[in-house]
């Protein structure tokens, strides 16, 4: 596996003991959270911690993922519950980030010798998710991104950590009208060698989203089997891709991985997706909307609401 393992930095801290991946199989497992972040989602990054540290219980570790510039940056969120961990403890030591000056539009680029065109942050940000995935010794993984936040109380292990793992599907909703999930759908049955069945497909991605560890490792080891590649190669390769639909499928045409999971078509959040800024009354009408099952609102940052608007809304009377 050193396609996989090659790539890990052997020093990332109270993990060096997880390896290889443990096989047993409980009727609650473990479970850690993720969450890729950088320097602009800082205060958004902050609020969805605090917002765990408020309401969430049954995980073992919260770990922030950052680049190592935003390192300095993102520190003072460690705790014993919350790891902060660069990226160069995690990824492989040949991708790295190119001189600041040949940035274009004010994004950080990556490059490897046989990887292809450079990639950039939000690649990077997939890349380290599944590496940490597999690197972190909780069984299971909640990935969630750095714009949501808690508003209720939410057990992660209840959610997570049953006997199968919970997969969330969209069923039949990759069509023409999303060209983006089509591409990363297409590029995610060539990565795994399986003919890619005729749209509708189903769409795996959301701001909250459980990966069982192995499953993941899977995945990967069988992305390196049909191309022939280490994993973050074959993905520097296709550059349009998702994490969320790559796993889906993944699991899906593995009967194996398929057998592990139950299928929820429940997302455990309550997202704004896209629209102007919400004011508080915005905020307060999306805390209302939420369903049963949702613990979590995400309002995505390029609405420009303002996280300490949301943190007022959501957590100030509770200070």
């Amino acid at each position: 596996m050193a396609g996989i393992y090659g790539m890990l930095s052997q020093h990332v801290e109270d993990c060096s003991h997880t390896l290889p991946l443990r096989r047993d199989h409980r009727m609650t497992t473990t479970v850690s959270l993720i969450t890729p972040t950088y320097h602009r989602d800082f205060e958004s990054c902050r609020l969805l911690c605090d917002s765990i540290d408020t309401f969430v219980v049954g995980f073992d570790k919260h770990y922030l993922l950052v680049s190592d510039d935003d390192y300095a940056l993102f520190s003072p969120l460690n705790t014993d519950k919350r790891s902060v961990v660069p990226e160069s403890k995690i990824l492989f030591n040949a991708l790295r980030p190119l001189p600041r000056f040949m940035n274009w539009k004010g994004r950080q680029y990556y490059w490897a010798p046989g990887a292809g065109l450079p990639v950039y942050g939000w690649h990077v940000q997939q890349f380290r998710k599944l590496a940490m995935a597999v690197y972190q010794p909780s069984e299971r993984v909640i990935c969630i991104d750095s714009d949501n936040c808690f508003v209720q109380p939410f057990d992660a292990g209840e959610a997570a950590g049953g006997e199968k793992s919970p997969l969330y599907a969209d069923i039949g909703c990759v069509n023409q009208t999303r060209p983006h999930h089509v591409v990363w759908q297409k590029n995610a049955y060539r990565l795994l060698g399986e003919q890619e069945p005729p749209l509708p497909g189903d769409d795996y991605v959301g701001q909250m989203i459980v990966w069982d560890r192995q499953s993941v490792q899977s995945i990967l080891e069988r992305i390196e089997a049909v191309t022939g590649i280490a994993w973050w190669k074959a993905l520097c390769k296709v550059r349009s891709f998702s994490e969320y639909i790559l796993y889906g499928i993944g699991v899906k045409t593995d009967p194996d991985l398929f057998n592990r999971h139950k299928a929820v078509s429940q997302s455990m959040c309550n997202t704004y997706w896209s629209g102007p800024a919400l004011d508080e009354a915005g905020i307060r009408a999306l805390i209302a909307q939420m369903t049963e099952g949702q613990s979590a609102i995400s309002i995505q940052s390029h609405t420009q609401t303002a996280p300490s608007l949301m943190r007022s809304v959501t957590l100030a009377k509770r200070a």
